[in-house]
């Protein structure tokens, strides 16, 4: 059961990295284009839904990668039982937060 999870949570991690390398090229490259554009450039950005469909991705993805990746730092250096569940709960609340802001932002911006 264990070395299943384990291979669970490495497969994870993996896919979650190359999903993020595509969308990542795409924001260096639109980055790149809004370096010379004022405030309302940069609002244009996001009328585009290719841009706002890979943002959200972005924002749901890096938080997976996130949280599987700072997870296994906790498993492999946190001896202290209590400790590391604590941490892996405060992991898990960041992890879901943070994309959860990004996202009603974007809404804030789009609506």
């Amino acid at each position: 059961m264990m070395k299943n999870r384990a291979l669970n949570k490495w497969f994870m991690q993996r896919a979650s990295a190359v999903i993020l390398i595509p969308i990542l090229l795409f924001f260096l490259y639109s980055l790149i284009n809004l370096v010379n554009k004022d405030y309302t450039g940069a609002l244009n950005f996001f009328d585009n839904y290719l841009s706002i469909i890979f943002f959200v991705l972005f924002l749901i993805f890096a938080g997976l990668h996130l949280k599987l990746g700072i997870n296994e730092i906790v498993e492999d250096y946190i001896q202290n039982p209590n400790l590391k569940s604590i941490l892996n709960k405060i992991i898990m609340i960041y992890s879901a937060i943070f994309p959860i802001i990004g996202i009603i932002s974007l809404l804030k911006i789009i609506l």
